[in-house]
């Protein structure tokens, strides 16, 4: 009952005028702000993710006023291209890639004054975005680790690459191209030994491998404005919602109500049958605080920071 409501408040939203916001803008419509000077009044935010990390809700707080506009995986077909390229470090131009972005934060800007672009697709770029658009605001989103691999399993994620043998990068035929680029798999020795992962083991060895690149990236980075948001802590939490309010100077303050229910502006939730920790089996446990000990280690260090 609970879904059924909350996809109905979903297909409501979409006849709304935030979500015309979010309608993708042609290539040509893009090329009309190509010269938009960009002022102090102008602010960009590029947020980083690992996925399943409430990037999608997070954006559209921002989109919720009418200074902001929050976009997420807006475009999610270059994005998860951009993805690909940049983990297998393929020797292939991105020059355009980086006029799309750049083009479409002008647009942002120009029709709302401020942009957020988010998307997990572009974690092996945090740095090379940050030089070529000159963001005010870097955001790392991050969700706990065993919450993120269960939803990861709940979508579906590298449920084909089991029993099977392939080489690595490899083109891994699915129901469209996101979806294609954007499951990555090791390309180096410890390939041999993924393959024989479960599923939790690879889900897991996913997660960190994101999170790790977005940490040492972020680590690189100094003057400038970084900013950590852990779903466990500003998840419907309106004393966080007033935090950001002030931050990036929010028009039009949202009530409790209507902050809580932006929720229902983001439509990604997954299946309803669910794979929890409760359920894994020793061996599925054990390959994921492997992965967790041996690769990502840090996230019980980092702490929200607005």
């Amino acid at each position: 009952m609970k879904i059924s409501i909350y996809k109905l408040k979903n297909k409501l939203f979409r006849y709304s005028n935030e979500a015309k916001k979010l309608i993708r803008p042609s290539y040509e419509e893009l090329l009309q702000y190509e010269n938009f000077q960009r002022s102090e009044d102008n602010k960009l935010a590029l947020s980083f993710g690992a996925g399943r990390c409430g990037q999608n809700w997070f954006a559209k707080i921002f989109n919720s006023h009418p200074n902001w506009i929050g976009t997420c995986e807006r475009f999610s077909d270059y994005e998860a291209f951009y993805r690909y390229i940049g983990y297998y470090k393929l020797p292939i131009d991105k020059e355009g890639i980086f006029k799309l972005f750049n083009l479409a934060s002008n647009r942002d800007m120009a029709k709302y004054q401020n942009s957020l672009i988010a998307s997990p697709y572009l974690s092996f770029g945090v740095e090379e975005l940050y030089k070529r658009l000159s963001p005010n605001y870097l955001i790392f989103n991050l969700r706990n680790p065993v919450k993120s691999v269960e939803s990861f399993y709940r979508k579906g994620w590298y449920l084909d690459n089991e029993n099977i043998s392939f080489k690595s990068p490899a083109i891994n035929i699915s129901e469209n191209l996101k979806r294609t680029f954007s499951r990555i798999v090791p390309h180096n020795d410890f390939f041999k030994d993924w393959l024989q992962l479960t599923r939790i083991g690879k889900l897991a060895w996913f997660w960190c491998t994101i999170n790790k690149a977005i940490y040492d990236e972020f680590e690189k980075i100094n003057n400038t404005d970084k900013i950590y948001i852990r779903l466990e802590d500003v998840d419907q939490n309106y004393e966080i919602y007033e935090e950001l309010f002030n931050k990036f100077k929010f028009k039009k303050k949202l009530n409790t109500n209507q902050f809580l229910n932006v929720i229902n502006k983001a439509p990604n939730k997954g299946p309803q049958d669910k794979y929890q920790y409760k359920d894994w089996n020793n061996l599925e446990k054990e390959q994921f605080d492997t992965m967790i000990k041996n690769l990502f280690p840090y996230y019980d260090k980092i702490r929200t920071k607005i």
